[in-house]
């Protein structure tokens, strides 16, 4: 228990000692110190989002200030609030347990808090999401000349991203011996839109399926269909190919490619955002 356990501050040290105990892990050195990779990964990938959104961190965030605000609690949870409009916010908290694909979300529109936010103090709502958080490890806003409506943008694509960014993190300290249910498949898709957006899981999954198959339609009739900031889906020609012969390179003898008719293929063209984001993305592919 050193390289990891041994970059943490004190106070976070005995915070992921507490963690330990409960999350199924042998209470050991060795699970103290693979938490603490878990940890310290989770605030560098939550770092570099804020950064990538050109947002900033605080040391306190008023409770009527104007700005929405994302936050780590010492826990490795996510809050995130929304702009401060009519003495009222939206506020979500992501608890991100370490044996969940999909993290537990709880949501309310009309949130108010007790007091101000303060790193290395707890948040109280007054009437919010949960009643009372872990102490804050960070608080990051826009900054003040940025609409409401791109604060409120930002906040969601980062939430979005860190929830299931954390859960990715939190698979790599489960053994192999346990069976893990796939994180990015229609399943678990379906659980994180419904909890995130307040609806029923089988709506949430009604809606993917109709959006779906709208996509499929559109390709099929030939249609260039756009994906979000995914890109284009569309199909392809494949211009027919007439019989010919061509020499085997590993043994030199000659063989007869048989002739192809003209195929439809699909393709996607991805957009120039996501090959961007593609370039700078850091996380480890498993």
């Amino acid at each position: 228990m050193d390289e990891h356990f041994s970059q943490l501050p004190p106070r976070i040290q005995m915070h992921v000692k507490e963690v330990t105990k409960s999350s199924g892990l042998p209470y050991n050195d060795d699970s103290i110190e693979r938490l603490s990779r878990v940890w310290l990964e989770k605030k560098r990938l939550f770092e570099e989002q804020i950064n990538n959104l050109r947002m900033e961190e605080i040391k306190t965030l008023q409770k009527d200030d104007n700005r929405g605000a994302l936050m780590l609690t010492y826990s490795g949870s996510l809050l995130s609030l929304g702009t401060f409009s009519d003495n009222k916010r939206t506020a979500e908290y992501a608890s991100i347990g370490l044996r969940k694909d999909v993290p537990d979300i709880a949501k309310k529109d009309d949130a108010s808090l007790i007091s101000d936010m303060n790193v290395d103090q707890v948040i109280e709502f007054e009437h919010g999401p949960i009643k009372k958080s872990s102490p804050l490890l960070k608080i990051a806003v826009c900054r003040e000349d940025v609409s409401a409506e791109e604060q409120e943008k930002r906040i969601r694509e980062a939430t979005i991203f860190l929830t299931n960014g954390f859960v990715k993190i939190n698979r790599t300290i489960i053994s192999p011996d346990e069976s893990v249910p796939e994180q990015f498949n229609m399943k678990s898709i379906t659980a994180y839109i419904a909890a995130k957006n307040g609806i029923s899981q089988k709506f949430s999954k009604q809606i993917l399926e109709d959006y779906i198959n709208v996509i499929e339609t559109g390709v099929l009739l030939g249609a260039h269909v756009p994906v979000g900031k995914i890109g284009k889906i569309f199909l392809k020609i494949r211009p027919a190919q007439k019989a010919r012969v061509v020499r085997n390179p590993a043994t030199g003898e000659e063989i007869t490619i048989k002739a192809k008719p003209e195929t439809y293929i699909p393709r996607i063209s991805f957009s120039k955002r996501l090959k961007e984001k593609a370039v700078d993305a850091k996380m480890t592919v498993e």
